[in-house]
């Protein structure tokens, strides 16, 4: 017997809906590159009942797609969408980003009006319309199995909708080979067997599986790598290389792929005599999948963070209120079957998601596999026979991690924690970055508040890649982050202890190998000293390191500068813009504009830690450079080059930041334009004639701690504007 659904008119069949309500079918349907530009035709034809005077139809996708905004309002433009009946109703389209309900919020409102829809008409939604000269309407950036387009009705006119049985759908798959991306351990000892990875990624960040390449590699320091290798399609654009690490002393890989023009270095892999007591080991601790609020499935998710990502530790962390019973059962299943010592670690966990009164979103992680949710609410659950394992306030769920093996990590994404709602007992770290930004105050307003925590930072991606998060084309504002684990073996209780105890470190997605003690102890330790405090830092960088600052709380008591006594380029400038307009879920500050050259001539300009082809320069002239960029606590910006500095002037045009600068008394120092919000700021710096290093290493001695708790932590920032935060060191004086 056909399965029923409940529909206004009583239980019905899908084919009873279709003749009821009508169906929906889309063209084309063939796979879709990510990122392509191209036309798609969703044709509603219309049921028995037609749709009134006053209805509605809504075509939704997923709150994660990045799928270019349709336009209704100029034919010459990118995205031009148009909507056409062959009936007499007047049709008013209108796309709301929050039209549906979670997940399925994105969405085309289409208005009947002046008359109804008759049984058998049709409505024509074509989006990327060409005929009036668009290009066409921009895909989805990142590969989805089954892109979906959910059709509702309101036919009757009620606000009471119907979801249509049929749910189009097509695949969105990854493009050509665009970059290179080379991974190797960060620690390791001669003598060791390690595996190098090398894999080719898209425009957009998507492993290009259909990579052919031909590449050479070169790495001093590791035997068995060869000269040169051509992917097939088996490796389905990544392979991996077993390699024997030779000689003591930090290597990096390089790959080249003359053909494509691409290249690439690895992450630094330091090597000692002796096996290290302790290794790293990286994690993307934060993302969901499409059974919340992500794309592509929770075991996807997994497969990914192995496979491609190269991760040695993955967490899933689903908005609680949408996690079914069914739900948790499959995170619990994939928690056991995809941990595998020494290989891989799959920790099980889910995201606290209440408001920000009742304590706010915190990653909720677990030693064992066989523990229960305890969810903030069962708002977009329909079972509601579990309400009463709900645990609200926060400190209730404090209650109940305290007697399981559980850990908080405050979190900050639409939703922020509450960190005055603190237990420290249960409460280990605080996440710092993610693909929604930079949140460093999170570190420094615990501190201040004199909870000792530890950083952690991850993606908290919905597009399906986790430890490979680029941001695409959406309200991500930055590529995600990973979390360094200091731990003495890969198993999941060691990963556990390192994270309860702060031993770890994070990073803005770059493999930064740091090295951190305080009076001779290792990050996340109290100290008890009585006199001055020596600190001793090693950096191995995934670019040359620009600065490392030791921090105290929330002052810099030392800023190392690789190239303190390199001479000053007189040609050269680094503009910086960074912050984010508020802590919420609005963050994201938008710094579109330009900056204009007086007395001087553009003579190249580079750009500088954009996140992705969704941003960057769109305008390079002799006097003149234009950008589209946004910040979510994180730095954009350019390095600009002049036929001379003496006697020029620099104009720079945004909405946050306005200014006029004479260029010729710059000297050593950033010269520092505020712009309000959360440390939303401009710098304008010289830059130096050398490079800087890439490895880093040096001391600094704290003559006059403070007296009571001293907490000493390290900001490290590369080249190319990667970061990495230390945990702090605490220091009882």
């Amino acid at each position: 017997m056909a399965d029923t659904r409940m529909t206004p008119q009583g239980p019905m069949t899908d084919d009873e809906m279709r003749r009821a309500f009508g169906f929906a079918t889309l063209d084309p349907t063939e796979p879709v590159v990510a990122g392509s530009v191209g036309t798609w035709r969703l044709v509603y034809t219309v049921g028995e009942y037609g749709v009134d005077d006053g209805g509605t139809l809504v075509i939704s996708w997923r709150f994660a797609t990045d799928w270019a905004k349709p336009q209704f309002g100029n034919p010459r433009a990118p995205d031009y969408t148009t909507i056409t009946t062959d009936g007499s109703a007047v049709l008013r389209a209108r796309f709301d980003i929050k039209g549906g309900t979670r997940p399925w919020r994105k969405s085309i409102v289409i208005d009947v009006v002046d008359d109804g829809l008759h049984a058998g008409e049709q409505v024509v939604l074509t989006i990327g319309d060409t005929s009036g000269g668009s290009p066409g309407s921009r895909a989805q950036t990142f590969c989805e199995d089954t892109f979906e387009w959910r059709v509702q009705a309101n036919p009757f006119a009620t606000g009471e909708f119907i979801m249509l049985p049929d749910r189009p759908e097509i695949e969105i798959v990854s493009g050509p080979a665009a970059r290179l991306v080379a991974i190797v351990p960060s620690l390791a000892a001669t003598g060791e067997s390690v595996e190098v990875a090398v894999k080719a990624e898209d425009e957009w960040g998507n492993p290009a599986k259909g990579y052919a390449g031909t590449v050479s590699l070169q790495a001093a320091g590791l035997d068995g790598l060869p000269n040169e290798y051509t992917f097939t399609a088996d490796d389905a654009g990544i392979h991996r290389f077993p390699v024997t690490v030779a000689t003591a002393g930090a290597t990096r890989v390089s790959v080249h792929d003359e053909a494509l023009g691409a290249a690439a270095v690895s992450n630094p892999l330091v090597a000692g005599e002796d096996p290290p007591a302790q290794r790293v080991f990286w994690a993307d601790p934060h993302g969901q999948s499409e059974e919340t609020v992500g794309t592509n499935t929770a075991e996807d998710y997994v497969r990914f963070a192995r496979e491609y990502a190269c991760l040695d530790v993955v967490g899933h962390q689903g908005n609680d209120f949408q996690v079914t019973a069914e739900n948790w059962a499959e995170f619990q299943r994939l928690a056991r079957e995809f941990t595998e010592p020494g290989r891989f670690v799959n920790l099980l966990g889910y995201e606290w998601s209440g408001n920000t009164a009742g304590g706010g979103d915190h990653n909720i992680y677990y030693l064992d596999d066989d523990q229960p949710i305890f969810r903030s609410c069962h708002a977009l659950i329909p079972d509601k026979s579990d309400l009463a394992s709900d645990r609200y306030p926060i400190e209730r769920l404090f209650d109940e991690l305290r007697e399981r093996n559980g850990i908080a990590i405050g979190h900050v994404g639409g939703r922020r924690a509450d960190l005055s709602r603190h237990d420290p007992e249960v409460v280990p770290a605080v996440e710092i970055y993610s693909a929604w930004g930079e949140f460093e105050w999170q570190l420094t307003e615990s501190l201040a508040m004199g909870h000792r925590v530890g950083v952690v930072a991850g993606s908290d991606g919905h597009k399906g890649r986790p430890g490979a998060s680029y941001p695409g084309a959406s309200q991500f504002g930055a590529y995600g982050g990973l979390t360094g684990i200091i731990a003495p073996e890969l198993t999941k209780r060691a990963v556990f202890e390192a994270l309860r105890t702060r031993r770890c470190y994070a990073t803005t997605g770059q493999r930064i190998a740091l090295d951190v003690t305080v009076a001779g102890q290792p990050m996340g330790s109290e100290v008890t000293a009585t006199g001055p405090v020596p600190i001793a830092v090693s950096v191995h960088g995934t670019a040359g390191i620009r600065r490392v600052d030791v921090l105290r709380g929330d002052r810099v008591m030392h800023t190392h500068d690789p190239l303190a006594g390199a001479a000053l380029s007189d040609d050269t400038l680094r503009i910086i813009w960074s912050g984010a307009r508020i802590l919420g879920r609005d963050r994201a500050t938008i710094w579109d504009g330009e900056l204009h050259v007086d007395r001087a001539t553009i003579t190249g300009v580079e750009p500088y830690a954009f996140d992705g082809p969704q941003e960057g320069l769109t305008e390079v002239g002799a006097s003149r450079v234009a950008w589209e960029s946004l910040t979510t606590g994180d730095e954009d910006g350019l390095t600009l080059r002049l036929s001379h500095l003496e006697g020029a002037r620099l104009v720079f045009v945004t909405a946050p930041a306005r200014f006029a600068l004479g260029l010729g008394t710059l000297g050593r120092e950033a010269w520092v334009k505020d712009a309000g919000g959360i440390a939303q700021r401009v710098t304008v710096q010289r830059l130096p004639d050398t490079a800087p290093p890439a490895d880093v290493a040096f001391e600094f001695t704290d003559a006059e701690p403070a007296a009571g708790t001293n907490a000493y932590w390290v900001r490290v920032t590369q080249d190319d504007g990667g970061r990495a935060w230390s945990s702090p060191v605490f220091v009882e004086r």
